[in-house]
């Protein structure tokens, strides 16, 4: 399958290049600064483009099959790949989310209001885009799944991932990359989370 992925060059960005080539994926590989960008593969292309370089964007996402998009926090990019994949006849989209989103499905849960709180205060730029963002997937005609996360860290892959969402139980406060990028890949092919947000954590 041909992915084209947002984020790349990011702690996690790195780990889901890997595992989507070592899969047998043809990545295109999306980075304002390809140097960063420290794995070579066959299979794998780097374009290099700001992002709010429209061109650029329906260029990278032109041959793909699917769309794993990692730039949430700025909500603006999010908008263009959405334009650039309508244009492209793209469908499929996996996007990198946060508790800050809600869903309809979730229940209210004491420990996540209280960091989505936090972080509406201390970073209220950065909680506002990631909404917007959101917004703007919901929003489109895409096959989209928004996949959400309240933090992130650096453990090994475990395998183990809790899929749900919140206040039911079921999903904790963190997910490693590892298995946060794995999540991700999976869901390109997983038909089961389709225009819907699941929450996730170990």
């Amino acid at each position: 399958m041909r992915i084209t992925i947002f984020g790349a060059t990011g702690r996690m960005g790195h780990l889901l290049v890997q595992q989507a080539l070592d899969a047998g994926h043809v990545v295109t590989a999306y980075a304002r600064t390809p140097g960063k960008l420290r794995i070579k593969h066959a299979n794998l292309s780097v374009a290099a483009g700001q992002l709010d370089d429209d061109e650029a964007i329906l260029e990278a996402v032109r041959a793909a099959d699917a769309v794993i998009e990692g730039v949430g926090s700025e909500s603006a990019a999010t908008r263009r790949i959405v334009a650039a994949m309508d244009a492209a006849g793209v469908r499929r989209i996996v996007v990198v989310s946060t508790c800050s989103v809600p869903d309809p499905a979730d229940r209210p849960d004491l420990k996540f209001k209280a960091l989505v709180g936090f972080v509406r205060t201390a970073a209220p730029r950065a909680w506002a885009e990631v909404r917007s963002a959101a917004e703007a997937i919901r929003a489109s005609d895409l096959d989209w799944t928004l996949v959400r996360v309240a933090k992130l860290d650096d453990k090994p892959a475990t395998g183990d991932i809790r899929v749900g969402h919140y206040g039911h139980g079921v999903v904790g406060l963190s997910i490693g990359r590892a298995d946060m990028a794995a999540f991700l890949l999976g869901q390109v092919t997983d038909e089961t989370y389709v225009r819907g947000a699941p929450a996730i954590s170990n």
